[in-house]
C-alpha cells in the first residue's frame, strides 16, 4: 500500500514537471525557426500541430531526466520536511525500504529515456527536420511575398557548394569571405523570376556585392536541399573589399546576358541524415563499419552520450535520496535548488569532460563521467 503510494505522488510530480520542461523545449526548439518556419506554416495549422508531435519525443529525451530529477528532490525532500520518514521508521519500516519502489520507478524512466534519446527522439527529430523542409520549398513563394526578401546563411567550406557557385563572383581561390546573402524577388511563378536582387555579405555583414538578374529560371531540388537560379540579364556591382556599399562602392559596373554557370543555394538539407538524426541501428551500422575515422569516433560519441543520458534517471536517483531525505525541515524551494543544481552538473561534467578529452579516442567515457560520480557520492552519503 506504501509502495503504491510512492508510486503515485512521485508519477503525478514527475508528470506535471515533464510536461512542463517539454513545452518549454518546444517553444525554444520551435522558435528558432520562426523567421521563417511559423510563416510557412500559417496557411495550414495541422501541419504545425504534427511538427510539434515530432519534436515531443527529442524534447522528451532531455526533459525526462531533468523532469524526475526536480519531482523527485520535491517529493522526497516534502515527505524529509514532514517528518513522513521519521513517522515510518518510528512503525518499524526501514526507511530503505521505501526507497525501493523509487528506484523501480527510476528504472522505468531510464529505460524510457534510453529509447527517447537512441531510437525515438532522433528518427522523429529527422522527419521533423523533412516536414519542414518540405513546408520551406512548398511555401517559399510565400515567404518572398510576405518578407520581401529572404536571408541565407553560407557555409564558407570549400566543400559547399553554394560558396563553390559564388567563388566566381567573388574571385576564385582569393575571394572574399561571404558569410550570408539576401535574396528578393519582385515577380515570379514557380519557374521564372523576374527582377531578383542578390545581395553578399561578408563576415562583418557589409554588403560585398550586388548582382541583378532580369529573369531567372529556377530549378528545385528538394532531394539535395538545392534551389539552382539560372540568371540572365546580369547587372552586377561589386563593393572594393573592406569598404561600404552605402558610402560608395566600386566604379566596376558589369551587364552580362546570361551568367555562365548556374548559382546553387543550399537551402536544406535534402536526404542527407546528419549523425545525430540517425536511429540507434543506423548509428551502430556507422560506428562499426564506417572507414572515416572521424565520422566512425563521432557516431561512437554520440552513441555512449544518449545512453548515458538516458541512464541518468537511475543514477540521479541514487544520489537525490540519500541527499533529500536527510534535509530536515527545509522549504521547498531549497528541494528544488538541490533538484537543478543536480540536472546542471550533469550537464556541465558531461560538456566539460567531453572537451578536455575530446581529442583522445576514448572521448566517449566523458559523458558517463557525470552518472560514475554520482554513483560513487551516493555510496558515501549512504555509509
Amino acid at each position: 500500500m506504501i509502495s503504491r503510494h510512492i508510486i503515485i505522488e512521485l508519477l503525478k510530480a514527475t508528470f506535471i514537471s515533464v510536461s512542463a520542461i517539454t513545452l518549454l523545449l518546444l517553444y525554444g526548439n520551435l522558435s528558432r525557426y520562426k523567421e521563417v518556419l511559423i510563416k510557412a506554416i500559417e496557411q495550414n495549422y495541422s501541419e504545425f500541430l504534427k511538427l510539434c508531435a515530432l519534436l515531443v519525443p527529442y524534447a522528451f529525451s532531455m526533459a525526462i531526466p531533468f523532469g524526475f530529477t526536480v519531482a523527485l528532490a520535491l517529493v522526497v525532500g516534502n515527505w524529509a520536511s514532514n517528518r513522513e520518514i521519521t513517522a515510518l521508521s518510528s512503525l518499524g519500516i526501514a526507511p530503505k525500504s521505501l526507497f525501493w519502489p523509487v528506484c523501480l520507478f527510476s528504472v522505468l524512466l531510464s529505460s524510457l529515456t534510453i529509447f527517447s534519446t537512441l531510437q525515438w527522439g532522433p528518427d522523429n527529430r529527422d522527419k521533423f527536420d523533412k516536414l519542414r523542409e518540405k513546408i520551406i520549398w512548398d511555401n517559399l513563394s510565400f515567404l518572398l511575398v510576405e518578407d520581401g526578401e529572404i536571408s541565407l546563411n553560407i557555409d564558407s567550406s570549400k566543400e559547399s557548394k553554394t560558396s563553390q557557385s559564388f567563388a566566381a563572383l567573388s574571385g576564385g581561390e582569393d575571394r572574399m569571405l561571404i558569410s550570408k546573402i539576401t535574396l528578393s524577388v519582385k515577380e515570379f511563378t514557380d519557374e521564372t523570376w523576374k527582377n531578383v536582387r542578390i545581395a553578399l555579405f561578408d563576415e562583418k555583414n557589409r554588403i560585398q556585392m550586388v548582382l541583378n538578374s532580369g529573369k531567372t529560371m529556377v530549378t528545385k531540388s528538394l532531394e539535395k536541399g538545392f534551389l539552382i537560379l539560372d540568371l540572365y540579364d546580369v547587372d552586377l556591382e561589386p563593393v572594393d573589399h573592406g569598404s561600404n556599399f552605402f558610402k560608395g562602392g566600386s566604379d566596376l559596373f558589369l551587364n552580362i546576358a546570361h551568367w555562365r554557370e548556374p548559382l546553387i543555394l543550399e537551402i536544406g538539407d535534402g536526404e542527407k541524415k546528419g549523425l545525430n538524426r540517425m536511429s540507434f541501428t543506423e548509428l551502430f551500422q556507422v560506428a562499426r563499419k564506417s572507414e572515416d575515422e572521424f565520422e566512425k569516433g563521432k557516431a561512437i560519441s554520440i552513441l555512449h552520450k544518449n545512453a548515458a543520458l538516458g541512464f541518468s534517471p537511475f543514477f540521479v536517483c541514487l544520489l537525490l535520496l540519500p541527499i533529500t531525505s536527510k534535509s530536515g525541515r527545509r522549504e521547498a524551494i531549497y528541494n528544488l535548488f538541490i533538484g537543478i543544481l543536480i540536472c546542471v552538473s550533469f550537464y556541465m561534467i558531461g560538456t566539460i569532460g567531453s572537451n578536455i578529452f575530446e581529442k583522445y579516442s576514448w572521448n566517449y567515457i566523458a559523458w558517463w563521467l557525470p552518472n560514475i560520480i554520482f554513483l560513487i557520492s551516493s555510496l558515501f552519503l549512504i555509509s
